[in-house]
């Protein structure tokens, strides 16, 4: 029950980031590499995986370390999954292409949050 509250929350937060309070400006400057509007947007995500997981803390005994440790990676893989997909990848969302690019975009995302929550577990 623990890993699925651990994906069912950083699922939503990932939804939340991604579809919510995601700016035009930073769709577009994430293919910029460091460029601050960018960047802004992987740490909305950080923000919100380090908020999630200690929300979780009285209810699933998780280290602050673990912690930090999944905040570096997230930040790690995010920017770049994202930095790719804007630099390197398909525009047009009427083409097969951007839909095929988009949904590894969000495959990436997903299979890293599978990540945390088997380190989260089997600390």
């Amino acid at each position: 029950m623990e890993i699925l509250t651990i994906l069912a929350a950083l699922q939503i937060k990932h939804y939340i980031a991604d579809f919510w309070i995601q700016s035009y400006a930073q769709t577009i400057k994430k293919g910029i590499y460091w460029d601050p509007v960018g960047f802004s947007h992987t740490l909305d995500h950080v923000a919100g995986t380090l908020l999630v997981l200690l929300i979780l803390i009285p209810f699933i005994n998780i280290s602050p370390i673990l912690i930090l440790f999944c905040g570096l990676i997230d930040l790690i893989v995010h920017y770049h999954v994202d930095w790719l997909k804007v630099r390197f990848g398909c525009k047009d969302n009427c083409n097969p292409k951007y839909w095929r690019e988009f949904g590894a975009d969000q495959f990436a995302h997903q299979v890293t949050y599978l990540l945390f929550a088997y380190l989260l577990i089997n600390r």
